[in-house]
């Protein structure tokens, strides 16, 4: 059945007085920004990290991570990995894809070094032995939560 255009009009003039009657919460100077910055990004379709924004969290002795992106959806995140000279990855399993490009410095993994420009997958399944970077490197790795894989360990 056919809405009445009376019906319509009035839903319509019964909306924008709900609307109008309603008051945008209070939000602290900080908390605003932060969420207008998000807003931004979202509207133009592009997620930017700049070089010297993110936070720097150890995950073991030597080596440093800095969260690029998340898609809790698929599960995955993108993040920088530092790695100190003489830092050590331990051996791990992989439940999904991991992909890893060298950035700077160099890596080791069972004998064979990588280099700046390097890229490495390590498919779903795959078992990593222990990964040495003897001068320190700069690593871009995609790859399962690191949630899930710490918990899956």
């Amino acid at each position: 059945m056919a809405e009445k255009p009376e019906a319509s009009a009035l839903d319509a003039e019964i909306a924008g007085m709900l609307g109008s009657a309603l008051q945008a919460p209070r939000l602290a100077a900080p908390l605003r920004e932060r969420l207008r910055e998000r807003v931004l990004e979202r509207a133009a379709g592009i997620h930017v990290v700049r070089a010297e924004a993110g936070t720097w969290v150890t995950l073991m002795p030597g080596i440093s991570i800095k969260r690029l992106h998340q898609d809790p959806e698929a599960g995955s995140e993108t993040n920088l990995w530092r790695l100190s000279a003489g830092a050590i990855i331990p051996e791990h399993d992989h439940r999904s894809d991991e992909e890893c490009l060298v950035v700077e410095g160099s890596i080791l993994q069972g004998g064979v070094e990588y280099r700046a420009g390097d890229y490495l997958l390590a498919p779903a399944g795959s078992h990593h032995e222990p990964l040495h970077s003897p001068q320190g490197a700069l690593l871009l790795i995609r790859s399962q939560t690191l949630r899930s894989y710490f918990s899956a360990t």
